[in-house]
């Protein structure tokens, strides 16, 4: 099993900037670890019954992938909205594993700031940027479907206005087997983006 080019990989490669920082939205860290509970369902090893989470604790050999499931196999009381907001994994961390898998390239910044990334995988990055919500291929895959309503959710896909926009349901469908799950992590984002937005508003920083 390869999840180094999975759903959360690919949501990642969505946070880079033009000039390869990572964008420090806590937002974007929730994108992406919806993004690894997604892979998780599609390989598998996450299934939720109307009473618990089961996970197959089999690694996947993708390291924030792993944690997460090792961490839900010892938490096994946690509900899944607890873990869509787990602060232990997050967006550095599968920007780490993109490094360490090859996918991304470390670059220090100016003054040693602030790292930039190159990513290998550039015009995959490209089209899953320019894939439409509302004009969905029809060759397109379930992790495709996931990536985009991810991306859609958190203002991936309009990086301008950075404005969340719920996926179209030809979307969520083509998400299958794991529509179920898709469909509530995108739900979660557009809450978490009003609840961070309420938050910089009452702080007056603007950033969230």
């Amino acid at each position: 099993m390869d999840l180094s080019g999975g759903v959360a990989v690919r949501v990642s490669a969505l946070c880079l900037d033009r000039d390869g920082r990572l964008t420090d939205r806590l937002l974007f860290s929730d994108a992406v670890r919806a993004g690894l509970l997604l892979d998780l369902a599609l390989a598998g090893r996450l299934q939720s019954t109307a009473e618990s989470i089961e996970v197959d604790e089999a690694p996947t050999g993708f390291g924030p992938a792993d944690r997460l499931l090792a961490a839900m196999a010892v938490e096994s009381g946690r509900s899944l909205d607890e873990w869509r907001v787990e602060r232990r994994i997050g967006l550095r961390d599968v920007a780490a594993a993109n490094v360490a898998s090859g996918s991304w390239v470390r670059r220090t910044g100016p003054f040693g700031l602030r790292p930039r990334y190159t990513d290998r995988n550039r015009d995959r990055a490209a089209r899953d940027a320019a894939r439409s919500t509302a004009d969905w291929p029809r060759d397109a895959t379930p992790a495709d479907a996931c990536v985009t309503a991810l991306a859609a959710a958190s203002g991936l896909l309009d990086r301008d206005a950075g404005l969340p926009e719920g996926p179209a349901p030809a979307v969520l469908a083509a998400a299958a087997p794991v529509e179920w799950l898709c469909a509530v992590a995108a739900e979660h984002l557009q809450r978490a983006h009003r609840r961070y937005l309420d938050q910089a508003s009452a702080l007056g920083t603007g950033f969230f």
